[in-house]
């Protein structure tokens, strides 16, 4: 009986230490292989380091920049028409030429504007402006603005205090539409003409890089307060054409 059970713990022992064996190494073996997962090297540490200071730089150099540049030209033929009660409207064409600038950091923005026309008026613009959204301004976007506008008429100057939005969308890449609505806040002239009014463009651009060529359907309207207490129109409208350069 004694012999029968050795014979059996014999064989038993036989089979069972290289399973045991086996188990042991696997166990150690994924143990060292959690240990090593967690272990903190000064070697490590540097490549990782390494590697953040090249994707930063990456970053540095293809980030969008914040700053932004334009510079713009364009000319219109416009009609002026002039309103009062009781009278015939007068009508008459001119050709005009404006000018403007604009420089951007990240959201807001200032913007000069000075227009010339050989209907005897000069008038310039500065505006702040604010990127409500958008990224750019080549980029689908809304920008509200708010500033001054000076308007010498016929040798009688008048400052506006002005507001509105510009709203540009992408159908396509190069290809966009625009809009622009400006409320002109009374103000007073030097020879004491009260008036207000407002002017709204609506029209698309094209783009090649960073050159923009667009045109615009304006209007330009204001009320103008004369000193026998009638009330005369005086619009503007036409259509614009020019070009604007980004850097």
């Amino acid at each position: 009986m004694n012999f029968h059970i050795s014979i059996l713990l014999i064989f038993t022992l036989q089979f069972a230490t290289p399973a045991l064996a086996y188990n042991f190494y696997s166990e150690s073996q994924r143990k060292q292989t959690v240990k090593e997962a967690k272990r903190w090297s000064l070697s490590e540490w540097l490549e990782q380091k390494e590697k953040i200071q090249l994707m930063d730089s990456w970053l540095m150099f293809n980030a969008p920049s914040p700053y932004e540049f334009f510079l713009s030209v364009d000319t219109s033929s416009l009609q002026q028409t002039q309103i009062s009660p009781g009278n015939p409207d007068i009508e008459q064409t001119y050709r005009n030429y404006r000018g403007s600038f604009a420089a951007f950091v990240s959201l807001v923005g200032l913007y000069g504007e000075y227009e010339k026309s050989d209907e005897t008026l000069k008038q310039w613009k500065a505006l702040f402006l604010f990127r409500l959204l958008g990224s750019s301004d080549q980029s689908t976007n809304l920008t509200l603005q708010y500033g001054l506008m000076n308007q010498d008429f016929q040798n009688d100057v008048t400052q506006y205090q002005v507001a509105g939005a510009r709203l540009t969308f992408y159908l396509i890449e190069p290809f966009a539409l625009t809009g622009q609505y400006e409320q002109i806040f009374e103000a007073t002239s030097e020879q004491g003409l009260q008036s207000e009014g407002y002017r709204y463009e609506a029209g698309a651009h094209i783009e090649y890089g960073a050159l923009r060529i667009y045109g615009s359907w304006f209007e330009e309207s204001l009320d103008l307060v004369l000193p026998v207490n009638t009330t005369q129109i005086r619009r503007r409208q036409g259509v614009l054409f020019g070009a604007r350069l980004y850097f």
